[in-house]
């Protein structure tokens, strides 16, 4: 493992206090954990330039060439139940979809719970990993990839994904999107801990297509389901409707819009 370059930033927020850099990891998230468990301040965060084995939700790989995205990974220490975690995959969302929509004019999406998305294509996807002990939560590890100067993907990813440089049509700054997120970040942190998750997911379902009206089909463990979104629950499920009429409520699972179909 690469030794990191180790800076701290003066401003006095959650995020960017310290930062530890990587040219290049295992997973951002993996070395954010063991910054974690030794007691490393919230807001500390982990950028590597590349990931070997980068990893999304349910057990997916997230491609991570080396100097083409943002990858990087962020401790959050909340003081909150661990049966309200899953609301931070919708806080990091929403402050994603923001940055996108009003710094880059991207007309981004949200797929339930943490993939950003132009039309069908992923542009950014989120992976929380929590630390829980009897009824407290120690931590959590944010970690968020961006695809932004990829010119290209490989065929089996070429009709499911893009970048920034794809959408915008120019080179970004790795790190000036990093600042930038972290603005936003801060931002809708404060709102959760202040406010709880009721602002979060208002401006979630603001901002998903996901959120309701939406034909889904859902794989959860081994079975699927089909039907239509209701909203979410004030935790942060997403609600489905069956064409019986009876709901289900969705707390893990992989939701793919039936029009892709």
């Amino acid at each position: 493992m690469n030794t990191p370059s180790h800076t701290r930033a003066t401003m006095l927020r959650r995020f960017n206090n310290v930062v530890y850099r990587y040219e290049s990891v295992t997973s951002t998230n993996d070395i954010a954990r063991e910054l974690a468990e030794v007691g490393a301040s919230e807001g500390t965060t982990v950028v590597a330039d590349e990931q070997t084995r980068g990893r999304g939700r349910l057990g997916r790989s997230w491609v991570s060439t080396k100097n083409d995205g943002l990858y990087h990974s962020i401790i959050l220490r909340p003081p909150i139940p661990p049966a309200d975690a899953p609301v931070l995959t919708l806080m990091l969302a929403v402050g994603l979809a923001e940055l996108m929509r009003g710094q880059y004019r991207l007309p981004v999406d949200i797929k339930w719970p943490n993939d950003i998305l132009i039309g069908d294509c992923k542009l950014a996807g989120i992976l929380v990993e929590t630390e829980v002990m009897e009824d407290r939560l120690l931590y959590a590890i944010a970690g968020i990839g961006v695809n932004i100067n990829q010119a290209s993907f490989p065929p089996d990813m070429a009709l499911h994904a893009t970048s920034l440089k794809l959408e915008t049509g120019r080179a970004i700054d790795v790190d000036e999107v990093r600042q930038k997120l972290y603005v936003t970040l801060d931002a809708w942190y404060d709102t959760f801990l202040t406010q709880g998750a009721a602002p979060i997911i208002c401006r979630w379902s603001e901002l998903s297509s996901y959120a309701t009206g939406k034909p889904v089909q859902v794989i959860i463990g081994g079975r699927t389901i089909t039907g239509t979104t209701r909203g979410l629950t004030p935790a942060g499920a997403l609600i489905v409707e069956m064409s019986d009429g009876t709901h289900e409520t969705i707390f893990s699972g992989d939701v793919q819009n039936l029009r892709e179909r």
